[in-house]
């Protein structure tokens, strides 16, 4: 009996053993549905422990422990007591290690940089240069008298080139001229006197035709009331305020319209203000202007004797009245040195500091007729002693005589004359000069389009050079001016 006992004990464990390893291996497989669920595995030291343990038992197992093992679903984790552990499934393995999933480092950041310098951005900005030409054909040569001249004929040409630069004009004028010396020295073997009186408005005295840049400036309007002008070379009166002589001055034109003479385009002592230098021109009210202006003739020139302030200038104040529709009237005061008038007689251009005071006006009396004149005072500190000088005019204009865009002029006056002078204590002597000649003026300009005009002009000197030993001079002249 007990050894079938045993027998059927040995049997049973055997088969309990069996079956629990059959459940372990189905739980183990990675597939399998109790992978997934939470029935715990035997690893396979355990299992070899319940073989032997089954294999040593003596006794009868409990009805209630077989019943546990054999009906205890796989998916069902049993409660475990201390009297069961040998057929209690273990405690659940670990879950195997799962790889993580990759994450992507975050950006990164770099470090913020210090502002760097950013070259300015190249702005093209658009140029408007416009073109103005002008060619002066003159025939000139002397009729009568001791100014004695044979008959020439030579030419003034320029070529100017505005730009529109910052709100300004930029004038760039070349020039050259091929007329020559023809009021500034006599022809030899004749009693002729050397005089600046009658000068041609429209030659500088040169003969060689040489190009040149006769003038370079820049315009700038600060405003509507006040404009500024710097100049580095070649500049006059004209440019940065008003000569009080519209007719005869021919638009600041420098003798290529209005008077055939220099003398006719503008007072005198306006002439004394040339050169490089800076001005501006402000209108205090509707009919009230001031102009200041300083220029140097020899701005350019270092050297000494020259320079800016070092040579010869005039500087310029002016107050301009509209006293009409068109009718003004100035008064100005220069101060110059060493700046002479390029008009007049011999003694009036020694040179020397002058102060110099003029009062002009012009009146239109119709459309048809203006009527104007001035009147300058000159005293004057030169080697030789000091000087007053006098020089007038009296102007009458008749626009559209004889046709539209037609001009008739006349002017009859005093160039600059030395009226008294102090005894130089070297010589004795004393720069008077002795006779007051009248400077008598006619010309009729022809406008033949608006590209051509012709102008037949005549000069009449009644005493050369101020000098009661002259005899009169007739000068004519016949202008042909090209616009383009």
């Amino acid at each position: 009996m007990n050894r079938k006992f045993n027998w059927l004990a040995t049997t049973t464990g055997s088969i309990l053993a069996i079956m629990l390893l059959i459940t372990g291996a189905q739980a183990a497989t990675p597939n399998s549905p109790a992978a997934n669920s939470s029935t715990t595995t035997l690893d396979l030291s355990q299992q070899n422990q319940l073989i032997a343990l089954s294999r040593k038992k003596k006794k009868r197992l409990k009805p209630k422990a077989k019943k546990m093992a054999t009906t205890t679903p796989a998916t069902t984790t049993p409660t475990t007591t201390t009297t069961e552990l040998t057929q209690t499934t273990p405690p659940p393995a670990p879950p195997a290690p799962t790889a993580p999933t990759p994450v992507a480092p975050p950006a990164a950041t770099p470090p913020a940089e210090p502002p760097k310098a950013v070259a300015p951005a190249f702005n093209p900005f658009s140029l408007t240069t416009k073109l103005r030409g002008e060619v002066i054909f003159g025939l000139t040569g002397t009729v009568a008298g001791d100014y004695s001249r044979n008959t020439a004929l030579g030419q003034r040409t320029r070529l100017e080139l505005k730009t529109d630069i910052g709100g300004g004009a930029l004038t760039t004028r070349l020039q050259a001229v091929g007329f020559g010396l023809f009021n500034k020295n006599p022809n030899a073997g004749t009693n002729a006197v050397s005089t600046p009186e009658g000068s041609l408005g429209w030659t500088d005295g040169t003969t060689n035709s040489s190009i040149g840049i006769d003038q370079l400036k820049y315009d700038l309007a600060l405003s509507p009331q006040t404009q500024i002008l710097v100049s580095a070379n070649a500049s006059a009166a004209d440019d940065f305020t008003d000569t009080i002589n519209p007719y005869f001055d021919g638009g600041g034109t420098d003798g290529a319209n209005g008077a055939i003479s220099l003398f006719g385009n503008r007072p005198s002592i306006y002439f004394a203000v040339q050169g490089a230098g800076a001005a501006i021109r402000h209108k205090l009210s509707n009919n009230t202007e001031l102009s200041l202006g300083y220029l140097a003739r020899n701005g350019n020139n270092p050297a000494p004797g020259n320079g800016l302030f070092g040579g010869g200038y005039g500087a310029l104040a002016q107050l301009t009245f509209q006293t009409g529709e068109n009718s003004k009237v100035g008064v100005t005061y220069i101060r110059s040195f060493n700046a002479d008038f390029g008009t007049g007689s011999t003694n009036a251009n020694l040179g020397g500091i002058s102060n110099n005071y003029g009062l002009q006006g012009s009146f239109q009396l119709s459309p048809q007729l203006t009527l104007g004149g001035w009147a300058g005072y000159t005293q004057n500190q030169a080697a030789g002693g000091n000087r007053q000088i006098w020089n007038w005019a009296l102007t009458a204009a008749a626009p559209d005589f004889g046709g539209k865009g037609n001009l008739a002029g006349f002017l009859i006056g005093q160039e600059p004359r030395v009226t008294a002078s102090s005894i130089d204590p070297v010589t004795g002597n004393n720069t008077t000069d002795t006779k007051a000649g009248l400077h008598i003026e006619g010309f009729y300009q022809v406008k033949i389009n608006d590209s051509l005009s012709i102008t037949p002009g005549i000069i009449y000197l009644t005493a050369p050079n101020q000098d009661a030993n002259s005899n009169g001079a007739v000068i004519g002249a016949l202008r042909s001016t090209f616009t383009f």
